[in-house]
């Protein structure tokens, strides 16, 4: 019989972020990143007895006829688990994202002094939190919500798929919607949330073109949209929205982009230099005139070298951010290169700092 308790239990004293369960396979833990070992093969069957014993019948129904299923489980313990159930050749496989009791404050995640500024005084516009899944996003979306949530008195609408972090209203009201009890799609949610007297929506998730569209269009009625993507780099981000949605909306999108993209905030966590935990790497663009007409003129390939040549000190490269943790000792040089998406720009920026590489 799997124990999900003694699993979660021993998961937490691993330090671990995820767990997966999958028929005849042993348990695993990914720990800073990496997978490990973390217990005996397991049956089918146990897998669906588990599965039974934390889904209800509607989420039972839901599995059997999509194949997949997101969803909160917690624990007895009052551990929080964001899961995932899935059908595989060998049965139903589970994985669980461990979401953390405490919320980490927006001041310990890394950002530059000036990030705090932008999302705090920024009314309006599309902000974009993107990067590879289990990089922090969520973490960072929850934390800057926290913020205004202090600091600001907002009426903060979120639409998740399932909702992650538990905010709770301070200053601000915060009113959080789960897809599939409280709304039944994300563009559903968006377009309801125009009716709903917020400052701030928060789209958990863009997926397709349709929530694509719709959450460009709502940063252009006056609102500060938060969404997330699942992409690489800024560049990447904008590449990626402008090729998903059809052809005759690109003009419209362009347009729309060019005028309400506040931010790109891409970032990874990257292994610390004693390998015990990871830390926080990304690259920052804040919207400008002249990445706004790269946008109009199709030039999206330029926008890299006008965050490198910026002199706003608003633009941060990946590159500059993974220095940045290498001089001042958090990750070692050869993480630093294995993240870099540019060796040769890295070799610079540390010349620059007065550092030779060691690097062959």
């Amino acid at each position: 019989m799997v124990d999900i308790e003694a699993i979660v239990s021993d998961a937490i004293a691993a330090k671990a972020s995820d767990i997966h369960i999958s028929p005849h396979l042993p348990v695993y833990f990914r720990v800073n990143g990496k997978m490990r070992r973390a217990g005996d093969p397991v049956l089918a069957d146990e897998v669906d007895r588990l599965v039974s014993s934390i889904l209800n019948s509607t989420q039972l129904e839901t599995l059997k006829d999509k194949r997949q299923l997101d969803f909160m489980f917690q624990t007895a313990g009052h551990i929080r688990l964001r899961g995932n159930a899935f059908k595989t050749h060998l049965g139903t496989a589970l994985c669980f994202r461990l979401v953390q009791k405490k919320l980490r404050p927006y001041s310990s995640l890394g950002f530059p002094d000036f990030m705090k500024d932008k999302f705090l005084k920024l009314k309006q516009g599309l902000i974009l939190i993107v990067g590879p899944t289990g990089q922090g996003k969520s973490t960072t979306l929850a934390s800057v919500l926290t913020e205004r949530n202090k600091n600001l008195s907002d009426h903060i609408v979120t639409i998740e798929d399932p909702i992650e972090y538990v905010l709770e209203s301070e200053n601000s009201i915060i009113q959080q919607r789960e897809i599939g009890r409280d709304v039944m799609s994300f563009p559903d949610g968006i377009r309801s949330a125009m009716r709903e007297d917020p400052n701030v929506v928060v789209v958990g998730e863009i997926r397709d073109a349709e929530t694509m569209v719709s959450t460009i269009t709502l940063a252009e009625t006056g609102h500060l949209v938060f969404g997330t993507l699942h992409t690489n780099s800024v560049e990447h981000t904008i590449a990626r929205i402008l090729d998903s949605i059809p052809s005759e909306l690109v003009p419209q999108v362009k347009s729309q982009l060019a005028q309400n993209l506040q931010m790109i905030i891409a970032q990874r966590l990257v292994p610390t230099s004693d390998g015990k935990d990871r830390v926080l790497a990304y690259e920052i663009m804040n919207m400008n005139i002249a990445v706004g007409n790269l946008i109009r003129e199709d030039k999206v390939h330029q926008i890299q070298n006008t965050i490198q040549t910026d002199q706003s000190g608003e633009m941060i490269q990946f590159e500059q951010s993974l220095a940045s943790l290498m001089i001042n000792k958090f990750i070692s040089e050869e993480t630093a290169f294995e993240y870099a998406p540019d060796h040769k720009q890295l070799e610079a920026i540390l010349e620059f700092n007065g550092l030779s590489s060691q690097k062959d």
